[in-house]
């Protein structure tokens, strides 16, 4: 039995019985105590959902999140479900991998009538601007990992931009100038971590070679095969950066095949980079803490506080043997 089937046998319509759920005191008694008899009769607990027909406001949170992520940050999505509980709210969970259109996952999201929406794993771009901005026009959206200027669209990111760019500048300190760094992509984070590549260098008083700012596929042979032509073309560097741990892995098994040995950092700081010999250094974005705080602000903004569009959380660098190499 759901609502519809209460409010058919009650002859009353479904804002009724949805102000009874609500503990609404604009209901005659003698309905309100008819429509609470069907309802233990049938054993029927209300869900979130239709506790909200009536009043518009379901207690429902819409996640949208990225299932190729890393597996790393699986924990983070019980992460969020379990705040947004503590806050009273239910989650309404779908997983789009990239064979999918997230922007119709999007947009399908927003339409199921969710409070809120909170948007994390994704490796945004510009193209989803206005996918966002459409969803954010029915509901909240809350977006971790990038910054997006979108109206009513809040953002939740490490810095991993100014993160990259002391990289640099410790690298540059270990006489290290020609430093590769290796991407997955043009998405809006990495775009952050190349602006922090560039003024690294900058301010060192250098400016960085597109030569060295490289683009691969996330997957250990095509990064091996990336490092191998670098090496046969003669580009010289003496260090690299990935944009992901598993980038900076693949570059790190490529260099142990040609017997080079260099400092190789990675960004995430998963477990994998305690997984391989030697343990590889990593730029610890804070996933989890990221989704929490996600979570945590979209249930106030959803509460009426006024929330900032844009939070920062700070990056630090897991220094481990890569790093001293």
């Amino acid at each position: 039995m759901n609502i519809y089937d209460i409010a058919k046998q009650c002859e009353v319509s479904i804002a009724t019985v949805s102000r009874v759920l609500n503990g609404s005191d604009k209901v005659r008694p003698a309905t309100r105590d008819k429509i609470l008899a069907v309802m233990k009769e049938n054993n029927y607990s209300p869900s979130s959902m239709a506790r909200g027909l009536g009043t518009g406001y379901t207690r429902m949170v819409g996640v949208l999140w990225d299932s190729d992520t890393d597996s790393h940050f699986a924990p983070a999505i019980a992460l969020i479900e379990q705040t947004l509980r503590q806050q009273g709210m239910s989650t309404l969970l779908r997983t789009v991998s990239a064979t999918e259109d997230k922007q119709k996952a999007l947009s399908e999201l927003a339409q199921q009538g969710v409070d809120g929406i909170l948007v994390a794993g994704f490796g945004l771009t510009d193209e989803d601007e206005a996918a966002l901005y459409t969803a954010a026009s029915r509901a909240p959206v809350m977006v971790v990992g990038a910054n997006i200027n979108v109206p009513g669209v809040y953002c939740v990111q490490c810095d991993e931009r100014r993160a990259i760019a002391g990289l640099v500048a410790d690298l540059f300190l270990r006489q290290r100038r020609n430093i590769l760094l290796l991407h997955d992509g043009d998405t809006l984070s990495n775009r952050e971590k190349v602006e922090g590549y560039r003024e690294g260098y900058a301010a060192a008083g250098y400016t960085a070679e597109d030569s060295r700012i490289i683009q691969v596929e996330p997957r250990l042979d095509a990064v091996n095969t990336c490092i191998k032509q670098l090496l046969m073309q003669r580009v010289s560097f003496d260090a690299v950066i990935g944009t992901t741990d598993m980038l900076a892995l693949g570059a790190q098994k490529a260099l142990q095949r040609t017997g080079l040995s260099m400092p190789v950092i990675g960004c995430n700081n998963s477990p994998l980079a305690q997984c391989v010999t030697p343990e590889l250094s990593s730029i610890d974005n804070h996933a989890e803490t990221l989704c929490v705080t996600a979570a945590e602000l979209l249930c106030r903004c959803l509460q009426g506080e006024e929330v900032s569009p844009y939070t920062v959380i700070p990056a630090d660098l897991a220094e481990r043997d890569t790093f001293r190499r």
